[in-house]
């Protein structure tokens, strides 16, 4: 279980999409209520994490969008 949540830190510290999709995919069974607690707000920021990169990903398409646009119109 250890291993388990220093393997989603790294990918966290990384933001590390696929390390993150990866770990989390592999939630262990957790027998101590610290270590679920951890674990629930590491998943938390990861979740947060992730939710940025899709926005950064998504603003990223819209200008890629628009320039295609304009340089459709000025051709």
């Amino acid at each position: 279980m250890t291993t388990w949540i220093n393997n989603l830190k790294i990918a966290i510290i990384e933001k590390d999409i696929k390390h993150i999709a990866s770990t989390i995919k592999e939630l262990p069974k957790f027998e101590d209520l610290d270590r679920a607690k951890e674990a629930l707000s590491l998943v938390g920021l990861a979740i947060e994490i992730v939710e940025s990169e899709k926005q950064k990903t998504l603003e990223t398409m819209k200008k890629i969008k628009q320039t295609k646009e304009f340089l459709s119109l000025s051709t």
